[in-house]
């Protein structure tokens, strides 16, 4: 059986930014209606154009659903390497392409102690690519975005320097004990913990 995977990934990979400039409304028990509004007003976002931030908008939904809302009270509270990492979690659970490639490509590399560099990202889109009928139609620069914003997210997140993959420094016990009360310890694994 496929993966349903998709490449929504693209439209701005850890999307770091944006989430911090909603944090006023992030923790609001309006936030879909607010969000939506930010669409027309641009108030918060400051993204130019309406189709950019109906884009965006629509991957902050799209994450802001997939954990529980009280994710995100914690979320505001957190420091900003912390935050980058918490964005990264949300993007491993809502892209199934995203997990796929760290799962197959950045988790395997760590353990070896290999580099990651876009050629091995390439490889393992272009296997995908093979095996999955939806990845099978995606264009090259779609191809070459997904890898490019996957290893900018890693990178953004402290888990690449260049291309050698490390474990992110000077993240608190406390950070990575909320996701063991989640339940969620596998995320460790994938920040190289």
């Amino acid at each position: 059986m496929q993966k349903n995977l998709d490449a929504n990934f693209t439209a701005g990979g850890l999307l770091y930014n944006d989430f911090v400039a909603i944090s006023s409304i992030l923790t609001s028990d309006n936030f879909l209606k607010e969000i939506n509004e930010e669409i027309q007003v641009n108030k918060l976002l400051g993204i130019p154009t309406e189709s950019a931030r109906k884009r965006v908008i629509l991957e902050i939904v799209r994450r802001y659903e997939i954990v529980s809302t009280t994710f995100w009270d914690w979320f505001v509270t957190i420091s900003e390497m912390e935050q980058k990492l918490a964005l990264f979690y949300v993007c491993l659970k809502t892209y199934p392409i995203v997990f796929d490639l760290h799962m197959e490509v950045g988790l395997k590399k760590y353990k070896l102690g290999a580099d990651l560099d876009a050629f091995a990202v390439k490889m393992r889109l272009d296997e995908l690519s093979s095996m999955n009928d939806s990845v099978g139609l995606w264009s090259e620069s779609t191809l070459d975005k997904i890898n490019s914003q996957y290893r900018t997210t890693l990178k953004d997140c402290g888990l690449l320097t260049g291309e050698v993959l490390n474990a992110p420094a000077n993240i608190p016990d406390s950070f990575w004990d909320y996701f063991d009360g989640l339940d969620e310890s596998w995320f460790k694994e994938m920040c190289f913990k």
